[in-house]
């Protein structure tokens, strides 16, 4: 069994991956892999799964006070985690991997992302004394997300890439990105990177019993990364029409 999730863990890896998926995530998914690769469980099922379990992890860190719904929330975020590491590698390992199956694994992303914001400031107001306060940052922090992830698709559609003449991003090409150590702003990209993949630090902020500094944090890594981005797009979009060319004399 041993060799087998061995066998599983190196033929289903991506080509670039952070450090935490490739030595915690991907190994513990590969034992899930292992026990689904040969069943009629499909990717998207364990997509389901997965979203399934992150709803249940923020039901608890909003219904139960103090270190009990804590742990309970965080510790099922990282066995979403893990969820979501298997569907991938499941669809690479029994080659059902699809672009539907790619846009179902964003969507997933996308509405954990809502999730994960929405319940850390129910918590916040409903536990620890965050008040309106904290309803009104996590509103304004769901905004923030909604906008960076509407950029996002629009910078990754084949439309943008040919009118800029770049290349198109699919999901999940860049996640292999935060260990690269290149140009003079990388430590400030490989702190953001660890915070916007949230179960790397997450649990750090729930040892300190601050998730409120992890809200802060999230919000402000996505207002940088909407500024960044924007100014890019105004940049390749926004430039003024050719001259035109001189008539010709009659």
């Amino acid at each position: 069994m041993f060799a087998e999730i061995r066998r599983i863990y190196r033929e289903s890896q991506k080509p670039a991956d952070s450090y935490f998926n490739l030595y915690l995530a991907r190994p513990l998914a590969a034992v899930v892999v292992a026990l689904l690769a040969r069943t009629r469980v499909t990717p998207n099922q364990v997509s389901f799964l997965s979203i399934a379990v992150f709803a249940l992890a923020m039901v608890g860190l909003v219904l139960l006070p103090g270190w009990a719904g804590l742990l309970l929330g965080v510790g099922l975020v990282e066995v979403s985690y893990v969820f979501d590491c298997a569907d991938g590698q499941l669809a690479r390992l029994t080659k059902r991997s699809s672009p539907v199956g790619a846009l179902l694994d964003f969507l997933m992303d996308e509405l954990k992302a809502y999730l994960l914001v929405a319940g850390i400031a129910l918590r916040w107001h409903l536990h620890d004394a965050g008040g309106v306060y904290a309803l009104v940052l996590g509103v304004g922090t769901l905004v923030i997300i909604g906008s960076a992830l509407s950029l996002t698709k629009f910078v990754r559609t084949p439309e943008y890439a040919q009118a800029t003449g770049t290349k198109q991003l699919k999901h999940g090409e860049a996640s292999g990105a935060s260990h690269q150590r290149s140009g003079p702003l990388w430590p400030v990209q490989f702190v953001a990177r660890l915070i916007s993949q949230y179960p790397t630090t997450l649990p750090l902020f729930a040892a300190a019993n601050h998730l409120d500094w992890f809200l802060y944090a999230y919000a402000g890594v996505h207002v940088l990364y909407i500024g960044q981005t924007a100014l890019v797009v105004v940049w390749r979009l926004g430039r003024f029409a050719p001259r035109p060319a001189p008539e010709s004399p009659p």
